[in-house]
């Protein structure tokens, strides 16, 4: 049967066997008209008052925003916001708005465009976070676990912080949104570092786990340390519609928003599988390797061991600052040993334990345009010459009585294994 799988900003015509299973996820309703569901959500905010009351007073704000690698209304966030805040007596030239980039690259003049329009990207100050630039940090202290917490200086000293981000599925954190606007998107590296290692990183793929979660509940504190009084976060449903706004509490307001389409998210399967299909869901989710990896974690948490995955996944902007960490090694086991050494480092080692992890125990046969066969074979993948190829090579190691699953939009998913 042919089946459409999302490939950069289009869509990939691919041929699976008849008996393979597609995954379904469970709509929510998309809404109709985002401006207003994201003015009924500040008008109705969760455990606190509206922000003209909550900022009435204040002298400024600071605006946290995702960076380019989340389809998030942006835009539309900050229109709504800047009348609040302007309703609360706060003036626009008063609000700074810091891109959460975490240890991503910064954001381009024409991308920021593109994430808040022509008009808000020349009106507002607009700033890329930068997690190395220790002149703008600011240290508040540790968490009682030690962890140092370091973060941009300008939300640490800004009158009145709200964070915007969007709530999906995370292969680390549980769910995305509220707290992660603070760490990692505007954490310092050395708390990153801490962060993002272990024992508070999970060894295994985390999507839909927060309570107990080291990785959500530090960064939960810590967003509690830095002051954040207000959040603004989109809901995600399973394939890719914006089905509610949520504003308000840090944590209640996103708990909310995390329940609300839990169950488009939740996908209940009946057994493991040999060939696990996956995409990461189209631009920007697979705009290289670093993000695209993670849909190979949704595949192994439903895959038999020894199973063999297949990434479908662009890539146009390459692989990521981890490559080397991959390509020095002899093994993929290799890797994870130099991982549970060194920890998180600035050229994404965390990302390469993740691919590592797979790779270590499946093959990952993969095939993108933006990364060059002999790069990709360097680091322990099989790489195919298209889509296509990939799944016929996977069907080929699978074999014909092989338990075939496709996951189209695998990051927005959290496949669990009927027990």
């Amino acid at each position: 049967m042919q089946v459409d799988l999302p490939f950069g900003s289009e869509a990939v015509a691919v041929q699976i066997p008849n008996h393979a299973e597609v995954s379904t996820l469970q709509e929510c309703s998309a809404v109709s008209d985002i401006r207003a569901e994201i003015r009924r959500a500040l008008n109705n905010p969760i455990g606190y008052a509206p922000i003209w009351e909550l900022a009435h007073g204040k002298s400024d704000a600071v605006i946290i925003i995702n960076d380019t690698t989340r389809p998030t209304p942006s835009g539309l966030m900050l229109e709504a916001l800047l009348a609040d805040l302007t309703k609360a007596g706060i003036r626009e030239t008063d609000v700074t708005v810091i891109i959460a980039c975490g240890n991503h690259r910064p954001n381009t003049r024409e991308e920021i465009r593109q994430m808040v329009g022509n008009n808000l990207a020349a009106r507002l100050r607009i700033l890329n976070h930068n997690c190395n630039d220790k002149q703008n940090l600011v240290a508040v202290g540790e968490t009682e676990t030690g962890l140092p917490v370091w973060v941009n200086a300008t939300v640490a000293k800004a009158a009145f912080k709200i964070a915007t981000g969007l709530i999906t599925p995370h292969h680390t954190a549980g769910y995305s949104g509220g707290r992660k606007s603070i760490i990692p998107g505007v954490a310092g590296l050395e708390t990153l570092k801490r962060h993002h290692s272990f024992p508070i990183r999970p060894y295994e793929p985390a999507f839909g786990w927060l309570k107990g979660n080291p990785f959500h509940e530090e960064a939960l504190l810590i967003a509690r340390r830095i002051g954040v009084d207000f959040i603004l976060n989109a809901v995600q449903s399973g394939t890719g519609n914006i089905s509610m706004v949520v504003a308000g509490e840090l944590e209640a307001a996103h708990e909310y928003g995390v329940a609300f389409c839990e169950t488009s998210w939740d996908l209940r399967l009946p057994h493991r599988y040999d060939a696990v299909i996956v995409t990461p869901g189209g631009y920007p989710r697979d705009i290289d390797l670093h993000q695209s990896q993670k849909a190979m974690s949704s595949a192994e948490m439903v895959i038999e061991k020894g199973g063999v995955i297949v990434l479908i996944a662009e890539c146009r902007d390459g692989i990521g600052k981890y490559a080397q960490w991959l390509k020095q090694a002899q093994t993929p086991e290799e890797v994870i040993e130099r991982f549970k050494k060194e920890g998180f480092t600035a050229d994404h080692s965390s990302k390469a334990f993740m691919c590592a992890r797979a790779l270590a125990r499946h093959e990952v046969v993969i095939a993108c345009s933006g990364i060059s066969n002999n790069e990709l074979a360097q680091m322990f993948f099989t790489p195919a010459s298209s889509p296509q190829a990939a799944i016929d090579t996977a069907l080929d190691r699978a074999g014909p009585n092989a338990r075939i699953l496709v996951l189209p939009n695998a990051v927005n998913c959290i496949p669990r294994v009927a027990v």
